[in-house]
């Protein structure tokens, strides 16, 4: 029996698991080494790390965790999981662990557009985050395409790095008079015929092809991507989710569930950058040893 199971080995759980070690708590990380950032050529913003790759980063945030004797790491595949009287069942492709408390750090799924190009162009020109790569895409020509509801937002924030920039939504319809006004004001052009490939030499786009078309050159862009926290191991301890599918928690992370915590972008369902992912880690990390800490007393 574990103090504290962790599923999934980034930044959050790994960040958890240094913490609980450090506070004696017998811990084991669960990881199937499938990243989502593996696609990613370099991590950026988290301090003294800043350009590092995410295997480099990872690599180095296991042998922080590895010189905890209280913190073990298995790689494997969790299957089920399930609420016991007074503690939880993991079950995994080879193995049953049990543990008083649970931390999941799973990350999100994600969804790509399920365009010609996305994938050989995303994490090498092609992007979904500017505070992650904005500063890789700066002064280039960029294409941001994003659903209607962010077109404001993400064009304010992409012009932040770049003033040569073109906007892709794929129905006009649901722009409001207040979005096209802004688009006009700052003289970005609006583009609403389906995208039908990203060209792309090796993984540098090169230009954009249109359903209608035609096609404009561009050098890198922002693309809006489809996350989720839904994975089917977790279904039968019915964590209760708020309308647009985060995980209901407390201030600490707990969620409806006694003893199951979530930590990272698993809890927020939005992409983040690594140094929020290990911050979210550590806080929640703290909480879980302290309620270990009082149900010992």
């Amino acid at each position: 029996m574990f103090d504290v199971i962790i599923i999934g080995g980034g930044p959050a759980g790994l960040a958890s698991a240094l913490t609980l070690g450090r506070a004696l708590k017998t811990t084991l990380v669960i990881d199937n080494n499938n990243p989502r950032n593996k696609v990613t050529q370099a991590s950026h913003a988290y301090l003294t790390q800043d350009g590092i790759s995410p295997e480099a980063l990872r690599s180095n945030a296991e042998q922080d965790v590895n010189k905890y004797e209280h913190v073990q790491r298995v790689l494997d595949t969790v299957t089920h999981v399930e609420q016991a009287t007074d503690h939880f069942i993991i079950q995994t492709e080879t193995t049953t662990y049990y543990a008083r408390k649970l931390i999941l750090a799973m990350g999100l799924k994600e969804i790509l557009p399920d365009i010609t190009g996305t994938q050989a162009c995303y994490g090498t020109s092609l992007f979904y985050c500017p505070w992650c790569d904005g500063y890789e895409l700066r002064n280039r020509s960029l294409i941001v395409s994003v659903p209607a509801a962010q077109v404001r937002h993400m064009s304010k924030l992409v012009l932040n790095w770049s003033q040569d920039i073109v906007v892709h939504v794929a129905d006009d319809a649901s722009l409001d008079d207040e979005d096209k006004a802004y688009l006009n004001s700052k003289g970005i052009h609006l583009i609403t015929s389906a995208i039908t490939e990203f060209q792309h030499k090796e993984g540098q786009l090169t230009a954009v092809s249109f359903a209608d078309g035609t096609s404009i050159n561009r050098d890198g862009g922002l693309i809006g991507i489809e996350v989720n926290s839904y994975f089917d191991f977790l279904q039968p301890l019915q964590l209760q989710r708020e309308d647009n599918g985060r995980l209901t928690t407390n201030n600490f992370g707990e969620t409806s569930v006694p003893g199951v915590f979530v930590v990272g972008e698993s809890k927020d369902i939005m992409p983040s950058q690594l140094i929020d992912a290990a911050s979210s880690g550590n806080t929640v990390a703290k909480f879980v040893a302290m309620q270990l800490i009082v149900d010992n007393d």
